[in-house]
């Protein structure tokens, strides 16, 4: 009986012992945020947790309209607080200085939400905000020389006056992208939707470019701003058809390096037309021919060649004179040649002036 007795206290203890182990654990296992970083662990936030188990930045329902956020977040920031994936929505952080200076760049904002946050006057200087949010959140008269936006949701971002030289916001918006994925899941709806919205953000962009004389960063924006359009009118519509033309001429006029790129497509393939249908110098044909070899088909097709350019710019010397259905090629390149010589004047002035 003794034994049995001892024996049952012994395995009361050892199960005391044991959920009293398990307890700490997990009171161990919640004394930090439980943020994880979609990067991965080396982005872990060990800042202690509420009853929630995530830290007061990380914790999306804890409210940060509260006063003296701004304070708190920059003394965060400079403690060396985990700021990536932080919810800041509706707080105001008007004149906050994030920037973090000496090497290795500026502070790492990626994957947080600073919707509707008040950051007027804002110094963010080479932050790094990629895959998070400023959507409507207010920039009027902030810094964000060098920062990025990277997959960044900017839509309804208010930029009056704010710095921009030197922004990145990677080739494709975060909208753009999930438009395409949308668009070929045959989702249309959802693609117009945020093609539309896509088209705001680089309106936005482009008028705040412009705003500070940055006219080749408002260049860039214009054409993603009416490709964006474009993608939102119906398929083999003759207006999307006329603007896809345009952006392949010259870029919605902001590339006159296409325009030169299409006039020596056009002096080819010219050429390369009157080789084979023919063309005439002094009553003798100029052209194809098997029987002349090699060497002569190549001094044949480097007269074409000559003959392209000098129809093409419409000089026309008339040592040369097309015949059967080299005259309607040739009408058709002396028209598109003279139409594509006057676009580019009107786009390199364009690019010159600026």
């Amino acid at each position: 009986m003794s034994n049995r007795s001892d024996s049952a206290r012994i395995k009361d203890a050892d199960t005391v012992s044991e959920l009293s182990s398990s307890t700490v654990d997990d009171n161990n296992h919640h004394a930090t945020c439980r943020y994880r970083d979609p990067d991965g662990e080396k982005h872990s936030c060990h800042e202690p947790a509420e009853e929630s188990g995530f830290c007061f930045w990380h914790d999306e329902n804890l409210s940060k309209e509260v006063s003296g956020v701004k304070e708190k977040l920059e003394a965060y920031a400079k403690s060396g607080g985990q700021l990536r994936g932080i919810i800041v929505k509706r707080a105001d952080l008007q004149d906050i200085n994030l920037v973090r200076h000496g090497p290795g760049g500026g502070y790492d904002l990626s994957h947080a939400n600073f919707y509707r946050s008040n950051m007027t006057c804002a110094h963010l200087f080479n932050a790094k905000f990629d895959h998070g949010s400023l959507m409507k959140a207010d920039l009027h008269d902030a810094n964000i020389h060098c920062a990025s936006f990277i997959n960044c949701n900017l839509l309804g971002v208010k930029l009056t006056d704010t710095k921009i030289d030197n922004i990145k916001v990677g080739h494709t918006l975060q909208q753009e992208a999930e438009g395409r994925r949308a668009e070929k899941r045959n989702d249309m709806e959802t693609a117009l939707d945020l093609y539309e919205q896509s088209e705001e953000i680089y309106r936005d962009l482009r008028k705040a470019s412009e705003a500070h004389g940055i006219f080749t960063m408002a260049g860039y924006f214009l054409q993603k701003e009416l490709t964006m359009r474009r993608y939102q009118m119906p398929y083999f519509s003759t207006q999307r058809a006329m603007s896809k033309t345009v952006d392949l001429f010259c870029g919605y006029g902001e590339s006159p390096i296409r325009v030169v790129f299409f006039s020596l497509a056009l002096i080819l393939i010219s050429a390369m037309l009157y080789f084979v249908t023919g063309i005439q110098f002094s009553g003798e044909p100029v052209g194809y021919s098997a029987e002349q070899g090699l060497s002569g088909n190549l001094q044949a097709f480097a007269e074409c060649l000559y003959y392209s350019v000098v129809t093409f710019t419409t000089l026309g010397y008339g040592d040369y004179i097309p015949i059967g259905m080299s005259r309607l090629v040739a009408a058709t390149e002396a028209f598109t040649g003279s139409f594509t010589i006057a676009l580019f004047v009107v786009v390199f002035v364009k690019k010159m002036t600026r």
